[in-house]
């Protein structure tokens, strides 16, 4: 009886144990918001984006548990399964406390070159590599800094340069790849993008109804009844602004996922992560409520669905593959006031700079004011022998009172324990105490920090930021809509437990259960 039960338990361990995915691919759509592809779904193809919403693990409750909401550290966080306040990374660009009050950037060093020496917690990809022999890990974005968020230290890294072709950096290779090489001489970036932005559908069957740049076909008078685009010489400025963007890098994404198939040498499990960072681009330059955002979404689900048979080529069997569609953030409100409901961050440093200067005498004690962090002089401050936890609270303090101003926590306040309201749990959670300003700020809704270039942004504690999408598509994962609350900390971790693997070492996310017990 008791063999008996050794082999019957032997057999379930064997043949109901799901197969590990042979590829991954984490594709993240920026500024997409939860709601996106339900609002458009009526002009999607049944084989793009439908196609993974209706045929995968669909999380309707998925949120980021952190302010601000910006893509850098909201990237950092799908890629280490670890809040900021953990990754370390809360800004691209922050004050180094230890030298002098000198800027760091994310991704480069003191003389402007790219590096990864600012980067502290372990990714997904990292991991993958230690944890797996043979495995490979490709990351592709149009920004350079978004393609490294989400590598992290090593694997292959790629992304669009100043003059339009696809690029890397010293830490990641010495060489480009012989077929990028070619990619770049043919020029095919700048086939993609024509010189005008032609709209897919007539008028009548958009969605939506502002537009400034698209030129759309009316089919009762025969016209076009948007504004003509201006043709430009800075074609890399178009593309980076034009769904051409998606399409160009989903091409070279998928050469570089037959090139990771045909590497022999490799033949491990592959992690291939897609950033869109044109979406986002899209979305911030026209807003999410214009005839040019909805038309992106039509042409990133062609897109997907081309990608998708790239896919199945390699891997023909689903449960050889897992694709994972997300996003960085949402995107609030478009703005159309010409700046009447934004906040002045500039107009806010000379201000405040006043009132600390008539509190404690003339200097210049506010260093910036950006992304929702007010960075204060503190060699100024320890130089007049002032308590630091004093100059922040009295700064907090009369900050409450600018315009569009919504909540404003120090950073000592922050360290001192567990907040118990949303917003400033949330603002916690964003808090690294090394690299965060003085004081962490959150604005009212649909109030954004003033950026002539965008009309709408992201950054802010409320829903329409921080409910993002979140799909599991093949890799056994079953096919249904979970309206359980989940965060994008679990993004990484759920991939690894599903890869069979670690999870990352500072990764905090909790595993989807939903998609390991099945």
């Amino acid at each position: 009886m008791r063999k008996f039960l050794v082999t019957i338990l032997a057999l379930s361990a064997i043949f109901g144990a799901s197969a590990q995915p042979k590829l991954v691919v984490n594709i993240v759509v920026g500024g997409l918001s939860a709601t996106d592809i339900d609002r458009y779904s009526s002009n999607l193809s049944s084989n793009g984006l439908l196609r993974l919403k209706s045929g995968g693990a669909n999380f309707t409750e998925c949120y980021t548990n952190f302010v601000p909401t910006s893509e850098q550290i909201s990237l950092a966080t799908i890629a280490t399964g670890a809040l900021p306040s953990i990754h370390g990374v809360s800004s691209t660009r922050w004050y180094d406390r230890t030298s002098g009050n000198s800027r760091v950037h994310l991704c480069k060093n003191s003389n402007g070159e790219y590096t990864t020496e600012h980067f502290l917690a372990p990714t997904l990809s990292e991991t993958l590599r230690t944890e797996k022999a043979l495995s490979q890990t490709v990351t592709i974005a149009h920004n350079a800094t978004s393609a490294m968020n989400l590598a992290g230290r090593g694997g292959e890294c790629y992304w669009v340069d100043s003059l339009g072709n696809w690029s890397s950096a010293a830490c990641y290779t010495k060489r480009l790849p012989s077929w990028i090489n070619a990619h770049n001489e043919i020029g095919f970036n700048r086939i993609q993008t024509s010189g005008s932005w032609f709209g897919r559908l007539t008028k009548s069957k958009y969605i939506n109804s502002r537009s400034t740049d698209i030129q759309i076909y009316d089919l009762y008078n025969k016209s076009r009844n948007a504004n003509n685009r201006k043709n430009s010489n800075d074609w890399v400025a178009e593309f980076m602004n034009t769904p051409a963007g998606n399409n160009a890098l989903f091409d070279f994404a998928s050469k570089a996922l037959n090139q990771m198939v045909a590497n022999k040498e490799l033949s491990g499990v592959k992690l291939l992560n897609i950033c869109l960072d044109v979406s986002r681009n899209i979305a911030q330059k026209y807003g999410t409520d214009s005839i040019e955002y909805e038309d992106m979404i039509y042409r990133l689900d062609g897109a997907i669905e081309s990608f998708m048979k790239v896919v199945e080529s390699c891997f023909p069997k689903q449960q050889d593959y897992l694709i994972i569609l997300t996003s960085d953030h949402g995107m609030g409100k478009s703005d159309l006031t010409g700046g009447q409901n934004s906040f002045n961050t500039r107009q806010a440093e000379v201000i405040l700079n006043a009132f600390l200067s008539a509190q404690y005498g003339q200097g210049s004690w506010v260093l910036s004011c950006e992304n929702g962090a007010i960075y204060l002089n503190r060699d100024l401050v320890y130089a007049k022998k002032l308590s630091i936890a004093q100059v922040q609270n009295e700064a907090a303090t009369f900050a409450l009172q600018l315009r569009g101003m919504a909540n404003a926590a120090t950073a000592t306040a922050l360290q001192g324990g567990a907040m118990s309201n949303l917003t400033l749990s949330l603002m916690q959670n964003g808090f690294y105490p090394r690299r965060s300003g003085d004081i962490l700020y959150c604005l009212q809704p649909n109030y954004n920090e003033y950026n002539p270039d965008k009309i709408a942004q992201s950054g802010s504690p409320y829903n329409y930021d921080r409910h993002i999408p979140l799909i599991f598509y093949g890799g056994g994962c079953p096919s249904s809509n979970i309206g359980r609350k989940v965060s994008n900390t679990a993004i990484a971790v759920t991939t690894a437990s599903l890869l069979g693997i670690k999870k990352p070492d500072c990764a905090d996310g909790e595993v989807i259960y939903e998609l390991i017990n099945r």
